[in-house]
């Protein structure tokens, strides 16, 4: 079976590993939070924000991979958010994402290489 044929008959299936690490993000919304990622795939990630963001606001996050001791630049980009749920200090996200600044995509996924 074709993978779009298994997306149909199994709509939840995720398509990437969801790597549960706790990453430093800042969401920008027209307020902005900082936070930490529940997970992260090469899809998507979750977090945790006081305010609550409607499922299809996009958002613009950065998300912090640096290695040890080495800065490095944040990933940039937007995402939409898929879902919310009240979470234990706030509102959970879940957010795809729909675009990214530069390199990002490919420093991303370099780094769940490692996760």
């Amino acid at each position: 079976m074709s993978d779009a044929g298994n997306r149909e008959q199994y709509p939840y299936h995720r398509r990437f590993v969801r790597h549960r690490v706790r990453l430093k993000v800042h969401v920008h919304s027209g307020q902005h939070f900082t936070a930490w990622t529940a997970n992260v795939s090469e899809d998507g990630l979750s977090f945790e924000i006081p305010a609550f963001l409607p499922s299809g606001d996009e958002v613009d996050v950065w998300v912090y991979v640096s290695r040890a001791k080495k800065e490095e630049p944040p990933v940039e980009t937007t995402c939409r958010i898929v879902w919310a749920d009240r979470g234990k200090k706030g509102t959970r996200h879940g957010a795809q994402f729909t675009s990214f600044a530069a390199d990002g995509k490919e420093r991303l996924a370099a780094w769940l290489v490692h996760a």
